[in-house]
């Protein structure tokens, strides 16, 4: 019978892998979800961003106010040569509203300079 000594530390391919841990990010948008409108507007976005009933891919978020700001690519555009659009959903009433751009980069651009600017309201049923 053969003996080996013990090593002090285990080889590299007897190593488990190490889970790297995801860095820890501020929340994008904080909403009290105990306001009806705003559990209205987080229910329209978990609608519209869910594996079934998927409308659009969420890029970026931010509140501002009483609207939440969606920079989105839609699934199914209308026109593929602005398939992004920067959303408007109000947190007071069941509204959405949006403007279409040719890129992501063109639609976070315009996010500073949104001042409730955006005057298409769609209502959401």
């Amino acid at each position: 019978m053969c003996f080996r000594p013990n090593r002090a530390t285990a080889s590299r391919r007897r190593r488990p892998p190490r889970l790297r841990q995801a860095p820890t990010l501020p929340p994008l948008a904080m909403l009290d979800l105990s306001k009806p409108g705003e559990r209205q507007a987080h229910d329209f976005l978990a609608r519209a961003t869910s594996k079934h009933e998927r409308m659009w891919k969420l890029l970026t978020l931010h509140r501002q106010g009483d609207v939440l700001l969606c920079v989105v690519r839609w699934v199914h555009p209308d026109s593929r040569a602005k398939p992004f659009s920067l959303a408007e959903v109000s947190l007071t009433q069941r509204a959405v509203c949006w403007r279409d751009y040719h890129s992501a980069q063109a639609a976070r651009a315009a996010l500073p300079q949104n001042e409730g600017a955006l005057r298409m309201p769609i209502h959401v049923a």
